[in-house]
């Protein structure tokens, strides 16, 4: 019992210093520092991201095309994780290819 108000106490006590002083989250250049989750960001989706993970897709589909009755189920499963990861931050690419303008829309 005890021990449940304590982290009850030391939960109300973080969000209070969260509210109080958001900087420390460091979630965005306000403060003249970078922020940790955009920083992150550029590097997932700069020109090394893009390549990593145009190889990654390619590899995993060259390994699932020729080896797909080999694996263990357990194995596919991973494969296609690291194939949806590679997938996403690709996305990112396309997404703004296709949906960022540089002139008037009408």
């Amino acid at each position: 019992m005890k021990t449940n108000r304590i982290q009850i106490l030391f939960l109300v006590l973080f969000g209070v210093i969260a509210m109080l002083m958001p900087e420390l989250a460091m979630a965005s250049d306000d403060f003249g520092m970078g922020g940790v989750f955009e920083t992150v960001t550029k590097v997932i989706t700069g020109k090394w991201g893009k390549m990593i993970s145009i190889a990654g897709m390619a590899c995993c589909g060259i390994v699932f095309i020729f080896a797909r009755q080999d694996m263990a189920d357990g194995f596919k499963l991973m494969l296609q994780v690291v194939f949806g990861i590679c997938f996403i931050v690709f996305a990112v690419t396309i997404v703004d290819a296709l949906f960022s303008f540089s002139s008037a829309v009408i």
